[in-house]
């Protein structure tokens, strides 16, 4: 999603929202009511259209801002039906009463948007925060003895742009070089700002297990494959981009295939095809990738969509590693408030074979409630 697209309609639900207001009571009627909300509104639109310039404590500052106006704005949106009804319910009693309280008029919207704002602060704190390392330990039945303790870093969902900047992946990259691990992974969607691409493959060049492999993401497909794909090969051999194909790579000495396979999008840039065409295209993805795996070859796949997972399992991957689902951006009592995929976020297992899904470094919209950006960082182990 580009900046103007979610930009725009940020705008249209401030404007949603302030025409509530202005229906919810005398109070926020008043020109000094009115008067701060707008200008406040216009502020930090102001403030977000300028962010892809801010630097330094001012880029954090204004995504700080930014970020607790979208999870205001989205649960005043969605506080708004059941304010409503009281709302109407009320004046319905107020015919029926020969007097009422007045004070009843400045409740309403006060109590409406403390709400709306206190959810904003606790979504900022995990869209702007910064990112967990989530450590996992998966055992693998045959593995060779020279790869058991063999650590795999998986980051998604980057989405270099206003909200992440290249220095937060540096960040990210330090971290990996730190846990000391034999691979790291870019699970795709890198860069959503093709004017920050090349600091962002800066960044990449940091990690200290080289190769860096990479795949794209529906993100980096649409519409800027061409130019995502020219930058990531112009730094060849650091970084390695799989599109349907596989590398054999030695950690430790001992040859490991991983195979990338490309994300099923539509000609139209549409990112979600239905079922039976996306498992048909992840069918031709597998065919290609797979291509020069030889029997019994140990094999690691990277797909940015994880429905390609239950495929992997069946060609013989003993680990596939995905993100795209953002774990849902939005958890409640540890489920994520809309199951969009089989896989949302974690570990799972088929068998002998292992499926990581990153919830995301990074976003195009700053909206995570227990969901926290993170690095995940897989070791095998022998089964």
């Amino acid at each position: 999603m580009s900046l103007t697209f979610v930009f725009i309609r940020s705008v249209v639900l401030t404007l949603v929202v302030g025409l509530f207001l202005l229906s919810s009571g005398r109070a926020a009627r008043r020109p000094r009511a009115q008067v701060a909300f707008w200008s406040t509104a216009a502020l930090i639109h102001l403030v977000w259209w300028h962010l892809p310039d801010l630097e330094g404590i001012w880029s954090q500052a204004g995504r700080w801002l930014v970020s607790i106006w979208v999870g205001a704005l989205v649960t005043a949106v969605l506080l708004i039906v059941p304010f409503a009804l009281f709302l109407v319910v009320r004046w319905l009693i107020g015919r029926r009463s020969v007097s009422r309280p007045q004070a009843q008029g400045t409740y309403v919207p006060l109590v409406f948007v403390g709400l709306s704002v206190a959810v904003g602060v606790a979504v900022s704190v995990g869209a702007v925060g910064g990112p967990v390392v989530r450590e996992e330990v998966v055992h693998v039945s045959d593995l060779p003895e020279g790869l058991d303790g063999l650590r795999v870093a998986n980051i998604g969902d980057v989405h270099v742009g206003p909200f992440i900047k290249p220095a937060d992946l540096a960040a990210a990259v330090d971290l990996v070089n730190a846990r000391k691990v034999d691979l790291l992974a870019i699970t795709g969607d890198l860069i959503d700002d093709l004017d920050q691409l090349e600091p962002t493959l800066d960044a990449l060049e940091r990690s200290e297990a080289l190769p860096v492999l990479s795949i794209l993401g529906n993100h980096d497909k649409y519409p800027n494959e061409a130019a995502v794909v020219a930058a990531l090969k112009r730094r060849n051999p650091r970084i390695q981009v799989l599109i349907n194909s596989s590398i054999l790579v030695h950690p430790r000495g001992i040859p490991l295939r991983v195979a990338g396979v490309d994300y099923p999008l539509a000609a139209d840039g549409r990112h979600m095809l239905p079922r039976d065409e996306q498992d048909a295209a992840m069918l031709r993805f597998a065919d290609l990738a797979f291509a020069q795996a030889a029997p019994g070859e140990l094999l690691v796949v990277l797909s940015h969509h994880p429905e390609f997972f239950p495929i992997a399992s069946a060609r013989g991957a003993m680990l596939t590693l995905s993100s795209h689902t953002h774990g849902g951006q939005v958890r409640l009592f540890g489920r994520p408030l809309i199951a969009a995929y089989d896989y949302m976020h974690g570990i799972y297992r088929e068998g002998n074979a292992y499926l990581d899904v990153n919830s995301g470094l990074g976003h195009w919209l700053p909206l995570r409630i227990g969901v926290p950006r993170e690095i995940s960082i897989v070791t095998l182990r022998r089964g």
